[in-house]
């Protein structure tokens, strides 16, 4: 259905879920902002952060460091 509907598989569209889901969470929650990379990317559930900042990269086109510290300069 996933495949169909989407015109993506299952994998691609968990991650773009998890990811706009952390976006969300990261603009919202200044606490958040402060987690390693490696916790944010748990906190989501990736395996580990390559495969957390791989898929931001692809959503994004910013690394997860440097959409945060945008973030925090603008507030």
């Amino acid at each position: 259905m996933i495949n169909w509907h989407y015109e993506k598989n299952y994998s691609t569209y968990i991650n773009e879920l998890r990811i706009e889901h952390i976006i969300s969470k990261l603009k919202s929650d200044s606490k958040l902002r402060n987690y390693t990379i490696k916790a944010i990317a748990e906190e989501v559930g990736f395996k580990t952060p390559e495969s957390f900042a791989k898929a931001f990269y692809k959503e994004t086109k910013l690394k997860p460091s440097y959409f945060i510290k945008n973030i925090n300069n603008k507030q």
